[in-house]
Formats: structure tokens, sequence, C-alpha cells
């Protein structure tokens, strides 16, 4: 048999506030389902999150409906996290409401007293709520399908009750050829820096009795042991997504041959743009030079565009999601940086559907402070501000500056503390004040703070909260 299989659909997202987006997840799978059809699949896996929201939009539901029902393959759904709530099941969920229609074949697990168990169910007569598995038969192959539903954080810790009840349907029933499981999560070795969260190690006895784990959760392609694959999402649904260029697609999966083939879905384009801020000292100048920057980007943004994968069904350009990502020293004051008439001078010179700018530039006076320290303790590994330690920095240059310097260090902790009472312990004013008096008397029992008065607190506290 051929499967196909993809996930992550989000049907009713709308990216931005955009009401395009979300015909674009719909047209990506339209085309998904298109494609499934001419490669003449036997079946259609997703494993979870068809919809974005447990309160879809009628609309969102209709157009689903009416998608679904030009499908004559059976349609095989397990839940995500966008699907259901985990703490909190509702009466009937819509994806139990397309089952109980007959428009998708909804497979999860019955989890209880440290037990999975797995109800059969029949792609001609779903059962109401939806089974645990389903037997796909085609000239003498058994092709057996199990659901498994999102569980977070309880993942790892529920694997060996679903292997055990997995094997427990295979030996009481016939032993079928190709056995597979649809699930919702990730693998830590495929994808340490997306918040996977099952161990590699965990899906040992698992992969001895599967044949293919068809997985979704991550929104990027990847591939982990002997048969677990996980396709991305069809859309790329923000920034960081748009720029994993290839990894955004499904799997054709033929159980004869054991073979998975990856296919990258049509979806809309995304363009990053760097601009570096350092030197300008007008806004006009940066500008004009934006402006130019712009105009250069123009061929490499519609090189992007003319892609197939981007093209419409029609070979028609798709406006792009243009990221102006902004990068730097910022000598200008912050009230004269106009990222937005920057934003829209990117949206008309590029014909862009949508313009998100972000920005990382870094002030004059936080570089400078920045330079002080060394390269380790200024930065986190994944190449962020460590903002403790510039606090630290802060701090102890405004204490060193101060009437206080005599006691820069203990001031500098003092300070450390009061923001730590107003963000963290939420303590109020008068609190804080009796805390900053306390420790004046401390530090400078006949010094420079000993005329301080609940005013100077109250001064010290709102500067540290505005931090």
């Amino acid at each position: 048999m051929r499967l196909a299989h993809a996930a992550d659909i989000h049907l009713g997202h709308h990216q931005y506030g955009l009401k395009q987006r979300a015909t674009d997840a719909r047209l990506s799978f339209q085309h998904f389902l298109s494609q499934a059809r001419e490669r003449e699949t036997d079946a259609i896996l997703i494993p979870g999150d068809l919809f974005d929201s447990r309160d879809i939009r009628p609309q969102t539901l209709q157009q689903t409906e009416k998608v679904l029902e030009t499908v004559s393959q059976p349609v095989i759904v397990s839940p995500g996290n966008h699907d259901e709530n985990m703490s909190r099941r509702r009466d009937l969920t819509w994806l139990e409401y397309l089952n109980n229609k007959g428009l998708i074949t909804l497979l999860s697990a019955e989890l209880a007293d440290d037990r999975a168990t797995f109800a059969p169910t029949d792609v001609t007569d779903p059962r109401q709520g939806g089974g645990g598995y389903v037997d796909l038969e085609r000239d003498d192959e058994l092709v057996r399908c199990f659901g498994l539903q999102y569980r977070g954080a309880y993942i790892e810790r529920d694997l060996p009750n679903v292997v055990d009840g997995i094997r427990a349907v295979n030996q009481s029933e016939d032993e079928p050829d190709t056995t597979v499981l649809l699930a919702h999560f990730g693998i830590d070795d495929a994808v340490p820096d997306l918040g996977a969260n099952v161990a590699r190690a965990a899906l040992t006895d698992l992969e001895d009795l599967v044949d293919y784990i068809a997985l979704g959760h991550i929104h990027k392609q990847f591939e982990s042991g002997t048969g677990a694959r996980n396709p991305g999402s069809l859309e790329a649904f923000d920034i960081q997504e748009g720029r994993w260029e290839d990894s955004h697609g499904y799997y054709i999966y033929d159980t004869v041959s054991d073979a998975a083939d990856h296919h990258l879905s049509k979806r809309r384009p995304y363009y990053t743009l760097n601009f570096d801020v350092s030197g300008y000292r007008t806004f006009e100048d940066l500008r004009t030079d934006f402006e130019t920057e712009l105009e250069n980007a123009q061929p490499d943004v519609e090189d992007v565009c003319q892609r197939d994968i981007h093209v419409d069904a029609r070979g028609n350009r798709r406006e792009p999601i243009i990221n102006v990502r902004f990068d730097g020293t910022l000598l200008l004051d912050h009230t004269t940086f106009d990222v937005e008439t920057l934003t829209d001078l990117a949206e008309e010179e590029l014909d862009a559907l949508y313009v998100q700018p972000t920005n990382h530039t870094e002030r004059k006076a936080v570089q400078e402070l920045l330079g002080d320290l060394e390269r380790d303790e200024a930065f986190n590994p994944d190449g962020t501000v460590n903002t403790d330690a510039l606090q630290e920095k802060v701090f102890t240059t405004i204490a060193g500056e101060s009437r206080y310097s005599g006691e820069a260090e203990e001031v500098a902790a003092t300070l450390d503390q009061v923001e730590d009472l107003v963000n963290e312990d939420e303590q109020n004013v008068s609190e804080v004040a009796d805390y900053l008096r306390e420790r004046r008397r401390e530090l400078f029992p006949d010094g420079p703070g000993e005329t301080a008065d609940t005013g100077d607190a109250n001064e010290a506290t709102n500067e540290v909260s505005s931090e």
C-alpha cells in the first residue's frame, strides 16, 4: 500500500490577523490531497493539528467538510495539542464531529491505570467518537494503523504502555504485514532546539514493534531511527519556519518497499532582509540607504517567489511575507527610528502580503557596557545578550558613579535585590523603602545616605521597576 502522511495543517490559522493566511492553510491542504490522489495512495495519515484551534470558526468547519467530502481514501487522524485540550475534555470535539459524519477516521488510545488500550474501528462504520486502531486491507495485505493523541510532558512515561497496548492487539488479532503509529511529539536527537520531548532511547521498544511512526507537532521535517518520520507543516507559520525553505511537506510511504519519500508542499513564500543601522546619525540618511537595499533585494525576492513550491496552482506569483531584520548599533534616538515607515516602504517596494519587522539593534550605551564584559559573559550560547550580566554591569556603573561609590559592589547588590523585590516578589513601595533604609544604615551608618527619605526610596524603586 501507499500512504500519504502530512501533519500540522492548522486549518483556520489567521496569521498576523490576515484572512488570506487562513486561506493559505486550506490551499496547501487541498494541494496535498490532490497529490495524494495523483500518487494513487490508499490512505491519508494526519497525526495531529488538523485545526489551529479547539474553537474553530463556523466558516473553517464548513470549508473543511467540503474539502474532505472530495477525498475518496480514508483520512486517518489522531489529535494534536491544537485539536483538543488534554486536561479538560469536551463532550464532543470537532475531530469527533468529523469522525461521526464519516469524513475522517479518528484514532486515540485509552489511557488509564498505567495502561494503554486500543479499541477497534472500521473505516466504513466509524465508532461514535473514534476508536484506537483501524485495519486497512488490499490484495491480501494488512496494514494496521494505531493512533496516539498528544500527551505533552507525559508522552515518554506513556510510551512503554503504548508498546504493550499495540503488542496486545497484534497478538490477539491477525498479525499485520505493516504496523503504523500516528503520534504527536518530537524527538530530541532530531530537533533539540525546538522543544522536542522524547529521548531517542525511549523509542527503541516502539521501533521494534512499529514499522512506520507517523509524527507531527514539530513544523520542521526530520527523520529519526528506523521508522520515525516528521514531514514538517505544510505551511510556514512564523518567520523562523519561513527560513526552513526545504523542510515543509509530506511523505509518501510504500509499505512493501518500506520506503518513505519526502515531497515539498506548496506554500506562501518568505524572505528575510537584513539591514545594518550602524553609523547613521540621521533617519533621512538611513531611509535613503534602506530604499537602495530594497531595490537591490528585488531580484532575490522574485527568485524566491517564482519557485514552483511558492507559485499558486495556476503558476502565478504569490505576494511574499517579508521579515525585515534590523541589526547593528543604533546611534539615533529611538523616537526618530521610524520602523513603521520603513516597514511600509518594504511592503510597497517588494509587493509583499505582509512585512514583519524584527529589531535586533543595540543602543550605543548598551554596546559600550557590553564592550567591558568578556564575550562569554556578555552573550548567551544562542547569541542573545545576557541580560543578567548586563543588569549587573548597569547597577555596578550606577553605584560607582554615585555618592555611594565607596561601597559600589554592595550598593550594586542592593539595587539587584530591589529589582527582585519589585518585579518578582511584588513588594509594595513602603516595604521596599524599609529595605533600602535598613541597607543604608548597614552600609553608611555615618555616610551620605543618612538623610535620604522615603521620597529617595520611592524614586529608586521607580527607577529599578522601569528596567
